[in-house]
């Protein structure tokens, strides 16, 4: 059947299928196309991992080229900054402004599916409007959807941290645009959750969605949280992990492993023994 259609036939009905999308659902394609196509410009400027573009795939691929963690671990920072300045641009415009998934429920959009799986994460930190004066870390913020989703929902004060200096602009760009947030009470700044710039016990609590998992070791990144949270302080935590049911002898296992690591930025996947050993040995 489409073998039969023109291509002028075909370029009508994109059209219309855009159109549709536009008029009668909550998605913004025309919109976000125009703003994607208007950052590549200023983005490409800032690259934070190679001078270009073109730069930043070959690292990344070279970083990905062994089978080995070890030199991913070891160069985390490039990886990880190759892969946002490549992936943050196309993220916001395909995904939203909150890097992570969630699950849906019947009759449930999208949009909605994303704001509950951030307010449950702050339900459990015990957040709300009634601890206003609350400093609270988002530890890998992205470009800040989900902490300008939990301030507007609970009030409190949030630091976003992300090695990625683009994801840090764009992230302090959007908070300022919404009067009710401003970078006064949302703000992202530069760092790395390996050696965070705050002193000791700056935070009332913390979370990270979906971020740890960039990290070279995780007791090192678990223990740096701890130090930087009040005594009693409670940490948070979506995490990339692989079950029980993985088998490191099964290529098809191997493969999927891979796959997501490839197409997360990851070093390598803990296991959720792993991750929650490292929560002990932290403290």
């Amino acid at each position: 059947m489409l073998d039969s259609i023109s291509g002028t036939d075909a370029a009508c009905l994109t059209v219309f299928l855009i159109a549709a999308v536009q008029l009668v659902t909550p998605a913004n394609p025309i919109g976000s196309t125009v703003r994607l196509f208007r950052q590549f410009r200023s983005q490409e400027k800032g690259l934070t991992s190679a001078g270009n573009v073109d730069s930043g795939i070959e690292e990344y691929n070279r970083l990905h080229s062994s089978d080995s963690p070890e030199e991913r671990n070891k160069n985390y920072k490039s990886l990880v900054n190759s892969y946002y300045d490549l992936a943050t641009l196309f993220y916001e415009w395909g995904w939203g402004q909150s890097f992570h998934f969630a699950y849906r429920y019947p009759f449930e959009s999208f949009a909605e599916s994303i704001r509950r799986h951030e307010y449950y994460l702050a339900s459990k930190l015990g957040l709300s409007t009634e601890g206003k004066d609350l400093k609270v870390l988002d530890v890998g913020c992205g470009i800040g959807g989900p902490m300008r989703n939990i301030c507007r929902f609970t009030q409190t004060d949030i630091t976003g941290l992300t090695l990625n200096q683009y994801q840090v602009e764009r992230g302090n760009t959007l908070s300022n645009l919404d009067p009710q947030l401003t970078t006064t009470r949302c703000r992202s700044i530069q760092g790395d959750f390996m050696k965070m710039p705050f002193p000791p016990s700056s935070f009332d609590a913390a979370y990270a969605i979906e971020a740890t998992c960039h990290a070279p070791d995780r007791v090192g990144v678990y223990s740096e949280i701890l130090r930087v949270l009040k005594p009693g302080a409670i940490f948070a935590c979506y995490e990339w992990c692989m079950t029980e049911a993985y088998e490191e002898g099964r290529e098809e296992h191997r493969v999927m492993k891979k796959q997501i690591e490839e197409g997360d930025g990851l070093p390598d996947i803990c296991g959720t023994k792993v991750c929650l050993e490292a929560m002990r040995e932290a403290g």
